[in-house]
């Protein structure tokens, strides 16, 4: 005998897939804690009813519930309100930095037809004694000053003998600084470095100087206007 039904398909409709819960193990969000606690009372004992203490206490946890969730709605917008505030300050003041002259953590020199400017630094400790060394663009050393710091605090370093003699361009420096000890001593340097544009990039503005990029965090003070 021939069975009618063979190379057809089953007739018979595969398995439902079970739907996953909304929230499998999961923390119960509003939404759902209201609905449980309304199919609780239409669901209740009539002779039996929800003992009055446990259901105010039940509200009580749904009532805080909406407030913390209020709250941190409030504290998201406040954030968002908070950085878009932060970023157009930081917008305008980099605009009002471009033609001025400012300074800045980092290790730049600039040098100009005036000579080059006196370097600044923020020593540590008890203050020391050190070297200072000038390289130029292709990182060739050019001059080297020996420097002493009574006191820590902000100290200018001006450049004489060979180093006021450097050509006009861009040179960087290094400095080691040690105490009484031989100890090496903390410290931060600063540049001096005119701004001729700003570059608006995802982590904010960045100013311009030439090819030099300086992220605003890092600057200082803003000194003067150029002439």
């Amino acid at each position: 005998m021939i069975d009618a039904l063979a190379g057809t398909e089953s007739l018979v409709p595969p398995p439902a897939t079970p739907l996953e819960p909304k929230n499998p193990g999961g923390v119960m969000g509003r939404d759902q804690f209201l609905q449980l606690l309304v199919a609780q009372l239409k669901n209740q004992d009539p002779m039996n009813p929800l003992n009055a203490e446990e259901f105010a206490a039940q509200l009580a946890q749904f009532s805080s519930l909406e407030q913390l969730m209020n709250i941190n709605e409030t504290m998201e917008g406040q954030v968002s309100t908070t950085a878009g505030l932060i970023e157009a300050t930081n917008a305008a003041a980099a605009l009002d930095v471009v033609g001025r002259e400012i300074l800045a953590v980092g290790d730049t020199l600039d040098v100009g037809e005036d000579g080059p400017p006196a370097i600044v630094v923020g020593v540590g400790g008890t203050g020391g004694t050190g070297t200072l060394k000038v390289f130029d663009e292709d990182g060739s050393q050019v001059g080297e000053k020996a420097v002493s710091f009574d006191e820590p605090g902000r100290h200018e370093i001006e450049l004489d003998g060979a180093l006021k003699g450097l050509e006009p361009g861009r040179y960087t420096f290094e400095l080691e600084i040690v105490d009484e000890a031989g100890s090496a001593v903390k410290f931060q340097t600063f540049s001096r470095i005119h701004i001729d544009g700003v570059r608006y990039g995802p982590g904010g503005p960045v100013l311009m100087s030439g090819d030099l990029e300086i992220p605003l965090s890092n600057v200082v003070e803003v000194l003067a206007a150029l002439g």
